[in-house]
């Protein structure tokens, strides 16, 4: 890990991190500088490429790993708000999907009565691996305590 958990905090809007001491404003400068001096080089386009998607996938990897390291060095209360924040975003996107879905079958009915579902058949994928990631998550949790 290149990063350090203590560096960062819960993003308040969005997902993801946001610095918190001066050590992750420099992490991110460092990150940024990376970014846009490889764009910057005046190499060949495919050794840019290379570069730059290097230095993305060792910044996701070190976001992820900081990410699951953060609620130890969060107090509870962060920790909280954090669990509070994701559970209404995992809420609206069941109400937004179920929505599109109802209006897909809304529109539809009239023309596709005898061929499966009256709408999209991504939204039942993604409502199903919502699901699913439901279920495997609680009894995970169920069986830790």
């Amino acid at each position: 890990m290149i990063g350090k958990p203590h560096w960062f905090r819960y993003r308040i809007f969005g997902w993801g991190l946001a610095p918190k001491t001066w050590q992750g404003w420099v992490y991110v400068a460092v990150l940024a500088f990376l970014i846009g001096g490889t764009l910057a080089m005046g190499i060949n386009d495919s050794t840019k490429m290379w570069i730059f998607a290097i230095i993305i996938t060792v910044a996701v990897v070190d976001m992820i790993l900081i990410m699951s390291s953060l609620p130890k060095v969060s107090d509870e209360r962060e920790n909280y708000h954090q669990l509070i924040i994701e559970r209404n975003c995992s809420f609206a996107a069941i109400v937004a999907l179920l929505a599109i879905a109802l209006y897909q079958t809304y529109k539809n009915t009239g023309f596709m009565q005898s061929q499966g579902l009256p709408f999209d058949y991504s939204l039942l994928i993604i409502l199903g691996a919502m699901f699913i990631t439901k279920v495997i998550s609680t009894l995970y949790v169920k069986t830790k305590m």
